[in-house]
């Protein structure tokens, strides 16, 4: 024990010898020795310095041996003698020799129950341990003291005496000791024990036992007598009078144990465990107790504990904290500052968290709703006997359950109490606009997450009808859960931690890097037209047209003319348009213009997922968003285009003009033009679609190299990845200069999140977007949803709120008068169709995915990652062009604010009903 300075109260005439020995053998460590020998008188004052006048020769001569005895026992000694002390003699010697322990050895006052009662005031005083030493020297004291660490039983009934036994154990416990604490139940003994010893500090090797069926004095009796222990440890003064007599060791009474926990009309904290990524930990806390989705506690600091002490104190915001922990701690404890007395932070301690690490043991992550069978499934996997067995791990994808319930389900199972957050991992902030549909997809993308962080991850067990795409990992149904299932897994491969955006992006995607391309990427409604019609007009042998939707005004009478000249020459058109949004086939629409070329012979059309009834939320949202257009198997043009008078017509191209309807409007939109290899792989794309929709195949041939690009084509199947998205993300991550994003629908969270975190790494960021009703002035261009459309642009615009208010450059989209216009119309803010984003001019990406929840799990999307920092500059340069047009926001504006400050709500409003 570290005890430094000790005060022992011993009687002259007694023997002094069993105290002294246990300080030397369970006090290595003292410093300072204060001995108040007391005379067995009535008096209650006492004498320091000088002896009573008429204390004899005998009491002299065992004052000089008691001063000889102590000698050994500190390196410094002070002998005083004194009557019976009374509690006010005893605090001033305390105070003065700074004690932080009191020895009691034998000694007969006039009164004993006197003298424990000053003995316990002073206790309380002081806060001070209490060491009673029996009246007996044990034989192999000496021996212990040269060949052991003294064994220890500890008695911890209850929680206030078990947080007193930590403090205990945490400050003076030596890692070679050997200590048996003693519980009321095993329902006291945490359920993952090296964690919660981390948490405490305490070292020493820790068994906890509870006495049974056999009373508490007779299993101490029984073990004193053996030698068992050399020192019984109480909390509790009743327990150490009822019990200590039991021993023939001594017995410590700690200081009196701090209030513990937070008054009962406070909801208790909750919250999932901690996952290492290799940057800064993510919690996230929550009311333990509520009805649907779990609360997130109000603004405040948390404390976060450590090895016994608070390492941290964390401003929450939204219930979430970010810690830059840089050490390799299993577990933390954690609890609500304000209200709370940080100076005894294991008895404030709200929550233990697992901080959960890359290791060498597989992992397997399921879903933590999965049934009490479907646990007791796992729990047989975990305890198979296989070379492979891994380690399990409960992730939590819907926050209606509390973490502590989780917990609990999974202990009463045996399985490991450990729980994961999806969205924390993911950075998904409050997800509300997350489908439960998704969630199979989430499982699959917090493995794949965490393995690309180092974690062996193995496989996800599931509960959805589909089964997620996974990379390096198995994706299992809780059916197929069993011994077999074990016994089957392959080894985990952790891959190398990715150091570029190209590794990234296929860690996260699959995606091959494919070179020998020739790609240009357009930000221009008249050069795109001018590549599709061209496209056509050239094609000699058949071309795959895939569009989300197609509208029969100018631009939709233009393609329409183009295809069935081709179809007339002999080429092989295939159309293929989502049904819902295409409307044709759904729902009793049907769209002329498609009609139309479905009638014309060598033109076949298919329209994708065709809906009749009522349709489901899954049937209106899982809709195929891909454009693309594949020429000849020669070349390619993919982006977000749909055949429509806004996509493909240019500004100076159109009389705008005040009373112009707002689909009279251009708008920003962006394509590639790809030839080489990767057209193999996106004629693959289209075929595939083709086939969904119940058409026949056909051979695709390989393309011949036609340039000296690389690029990746990200395909997203939606509710089964999430592809385009985490290619998004990791470009984001992995940003060191500077990112460029170019969209104009609400940001999902995550990238919101991605983008939040390059700021605080130093990354420029400039955000270009617009109104998804245009504008004039301070004017709506009339038509159909203007209204709508306008409180739609505020949602957009505020998922870019806290970007601007981090330091992000915030652009709206402005386009300068032109000579067509009406005069005085002034610049118009235009709608941004664009999806386009590049990160250090090095890489870029440009497809039909949006960066809105809609696209990035709902819909199938499309996205071409051009690893080209010539094509990257290029458009670089293009976005600074674009940008220097257009209206930046001022996030020192006062209307700014104040607009920022009405609609902050809406940064949490779902985004179901993305358009």
């Amino acid at each position: 024990m570290r005890y430094r300075r000790v005060l022992l109260i011993t009687d002259l005439a007694a023997d002094s010898r069993p105290a002294l020995a246990a300080i030397r053998q369970l006090l290595p460590a003292v410093e300072q020795l204060v001995v108040l020998a007391c005379l067995p008188l009535r008096n209650l004052g006492w004498f320091a310095g000088e002896a009573p006048p008429d204390m004899g020769l005998a009491a002299e001569s065992a004052l000089d041996r008691l001063r000889g005895e102590a000698a050994a026992a500190a390196a410094t000694v002070e002998v005083r003698l004194a009557l019976a002390p009374a509690i006010e003699a005893l605090d001033e010697v305390a105070a003065a020799a700074g004690i932080d322990l009191l020895v009691v050895g034998p000694f007969s006052f006039s009164s004993p129950l006197a003298g424990i009662a000053n003995v316990t005031a002073l206790r309380k005083r002081r806060s001070l341990a209490v060491l009673w030493v029996p009246d007996r020297e044990t034989a192999d004291s000496a021996a212990l003291v040269a060949q052991r660490a003294p064994k220890l039983v500890c008695v911890a009934s209850g929680r206030r005496a078990a947080v007193a036994v930590a403090a205990f154990l945490r400050d003076h416990a030596d890692p070679a000791q050997h200590v048996t604490v003693l519980q009321a139940s095993t329902a006291a003994v945490p359920p993952d024990l090296s964690a919660a010893l981390e948490v405490a500090g305490i070292r020493a090797s820790i068994e906890f036992l509870t006495p049974g069926e056999s009373p508490l004095e007779r299993w101490l009796e029984e073990r004193a007598h053996a030698h068992a222990f050399d020192l019984l440890v109480f909390a509790r003064l009743p327990s150490a009078l009822l019990l200590g007599s039991w021993s023939t060791a001594p017995s410590l009474l700690l200081p009196p144990p701090p209030p513990i926990g937070r008054p009962l009309t406070e909801l208790a904290l909750d919250g999932p465990d901690l996952v290492d990524l290799g940057e800064p930990l993510r919690g996230r806390f929550e009311y333990a107790v509520g009805i649907g989705r779990r609360t997130p506690i109000p603004d405040q600091a948390l404390a976060f504990v450590s090895g016994g002490k608070v390492v941290t104190e964390l401003e929450s915001r939204n219930g979430e904290v970010t810690w830059d922990e840089d050490g390799r701690a299993p577990a933390c404890g954690v609890f609500r500052v304000e209200g709370s007395d940080a100076s005894h932070p294991l008895a404030a301690i709200e929550l233990r968290l697992a901080i959960v690490r890359p290791g060498a043991v597989p992992l397997l992550l399921f879903d933590a709703e999965l049934s009490d069978d479907e646990l007791s499934a796992l729990q047989d996997v975990a305890t198979t006997r296989t070379d492979n067995r891994p380690e399990l791990l409960a992730v939590r994808l819907r926050p209606v359950r509390s973490c502590r319930s989780i917990r609990a389900r999974l202990q009463a199972t045996g399985l490991a109490p450990r729980v994961v957050d999806a969205s924390v991992v993911l950075d998904e902030g409050a997800a509300l606009d997350v489908p439960e549909l998704a969630d199979a997809v989430r499982l699959a993308r917090t493995a794949a997450r965490m393995r690309a962080a180092g974690f062996p991850v193995l496989a996800i067990v599931h509960r959805a009808k589909q089964t997620p795409s996974t990379i390096g990992f198995t994706a299992l149904h809780a059916d197929d859960i069993g011994a077999p299932f074990a016994t089957s897994l392959q080894a985990a491969a952790v891959p190398p931690e990715p150091a570029s955006f190209d590794e990234r992006i296929e860690l996260v995607t699959g995606a091959p890097l494919i070179a020998g391309n020739r790609i240009e990427i357009e930000l221009d409604n008249v050069e795109a037209r001018q590549w599709l019609l061209a496209a056509i007009e050239n094609s000699v042998a058949r071309i795959h047209f895939q569009t989300y939707m197609a509208a029969d005004d100018d631009i939709g009478r233009l393609v329409e003319a183009a295809l069935a000249r081709a179809a007339a020459r002999g080429v092989t058109v295939r159309l293929l348009v989502d049904s819902l949004h295409g409307l044709h086939g759904s729902l009793g629409a049907r769209n002329p213009l498609l009609g139309r070329l479905g009638a014309v012979a060598g033109i076949e059309l298919r329209v994708g997922k065709p809906i009749s009834g009522v349709p489901a939320l899954e049937e209106l949202k899982q809709r195929d968003h891909r454009k693309l257009v594949v020429v000849d198997n020669q070349l390619a043009l993919l982006g977000g285009r749909n055949v429509s008078h806004e996509y493909y017509t240019g500004f100076d191209e159109v009389e705008l003009g005040r009373q112009s309807m707002w689909r009279e409007v251009p708008w920003l939109d962006a394509g590639a033009r790809v030839e080489g290899p990767a057209v193999t792989m996106l004629e693959q794309g289209f075929l595939d679609a083709w086939r969904a929709a119940g058409g026949d195949a056909w051979p695709v041939a390989q393309c011949a190299a036609a340039g000296a690009s690389a690029a990746r084509i990200v395909t997203h199947h939606g509710l089964r990845d999430a592809y385009t998205l985490d290619a998004y993300l990791a470009m984001i991550d992995k940003a060191e200069s500077h990112l460029h994003v170019v969209n104009g629908f609400p940001l999902i969270l995550e990238i919101q999140h991605a983008l939040l975190r390059a700021l605080q790494r130093g990354v420029r960021v400039r955000v270009l977007t617009g109104y998804l009703t245009p504008t004039h002035g301070e004017r709506l261009f009339e038509g159909p949803w203007s209204s709508a459309r306008a409180a739609a642009t505020e949602f957009v615009h505020s998922r870019v709120d806290a970007l601007v208010a981090a330091g992000a450059e915030g652009y709206q989209f402005t386009v300068a008068p032109r000579p067509s216009w009406e005069p005085g119309l002034g610049p118009v803010r235009s709608h941004v169709h664009a999806k386009l984003m590049t990160a250090d001019g090095r890489v870029c990406a440009v497809g039909s995915a949006n960066m809105d929840i809609t696209a990035g799990y709902w819909e199938s999307e499309l996205l071409l990652v051009v690893d080209d920092a010539g094509i990257a500059a290029a458009v670089d340069a293009r976005i600074d062009a674009l940008i220097a047009e257009s209206t930046r926001v001022d996030r020192d504006d006062p209307q700014w604010r104040q607009r920022a400050e009405r609609r902050a709500w809406m940064r949490h409003w779902p985004g179901v009903l993305s358009v």
